[in-house]
């Protein structure tokens, strides 16, 4: 069992997970050596228009498709209430990335390339939202399955929005951030409730705490390393698994913030 955090615990991710989404925006979009370490990556990238699933299965139709299932399934499992609590974040969420890309943040030019505004990533911040919203959707018990598979979904299209050249990861740092923190901020407001213990829960929180840190970590030194012998596959690697880290600490974020208080 899982103990519930309530405000504090919301607190306390709402505030990492800016940091993170800053933190990311100052580093590679805000400073030149950011902006060249991420083109070398991007350069390394084997860009295609026609990416593998889960990466094409984003569109206006498609989203609004899984964010009605998801109310069902929360309606059915919690009530109205929760049902719409996970279908309005998500779209809080996906219209304020587009705002923060399109509008509100810009990307200097600060060396002789022309590098449009791609943070934060939409596509990150969609999967990030709709896995959110689906931990928060299921009954109790099966929440800690639910952000293993939300995990293992969200580490895929971090890696292949980087692999196929669709995104810096800044950007994807930034989607996971903005989908994550918006519902840190949503429990902070009122925290959620649950009914019940979610199987495994512990074990699931702490597997993907040690994973994702692990993941980091290995990034780290990965970066370090291509940095070293300024090799670009390398760096491209190591953004990826820093990408894949982040994922997997966002769904154990999701997943505490999810049973808020018994």
């Amino acid at each position: 069992m899982i103990g519930g955090g309530g405000r504090r615990r919301a607190l306390w991710f709402a505030m990492f997970w800016i940091a993170v989404g800053v933190g990311a925006y100052v580093l590679g979009v805000q400073l030149e050596l950011g902006q060249r370490a991420e083109d070398t990556a991007l350069d390394a990238a084997e860009f295609t228009y026609s990416p593998p699933p889960p990466l094409n299965l984003v569109s206006i139709p498609a989203v609004a498709i899984a964010l009605g299932v998801v109310a069902v399934i929360a309606l059915l499992s919690h009530g109205i209430r929760r049902a719409i609590v996970v279908t309005v974040i998500p779209v809080l969420a996906i219209v304020a990335s587009q705002l923060l890309k399109q509008v509100w943040l810009t990307r200097p030019q600060l060396f002789d390339l022309d590098v449009p505004n791609t943070f934060p990533s939409g596509h990150m911040t969609v999967f990030t939202a709709v896995t959110a919203a689906l931990v928060w959707a299921v009954p109790t018990r099966a929440r800690g399955i639910v952000a293993v598979g939300g995990a293992a979904l969200l580490a895929a299209v971090g890696w292949q929005l980087l692999a196929y050249g669709w995104h810096r990861p800044s950007d994807v740092l930034g989607g996971i951030a903005l989908g994550t923190a918006a519902f840190a901020l949503a429990c902070l407001i009122r925290p959620a409730t649950s009914r019940g213990s979610i199987a495994l829960g512990r074990t699931v929180a702490v597997s993907l705490l040690v994973i994702g840190w692990l993941m980091v970590a290995g990034a780290l030194v990965l970066g370090a390393i291509a940095v070293w012998n300024e090799n670009a596959v390398t760096l491209l690697t190591a953004g990826e698994l820093g990408c894949i880290g982040a994922t997997t600490l966002a769904s154990r974020a999701l997943l505490l913030l999810s049973v808020g208080r018994s």
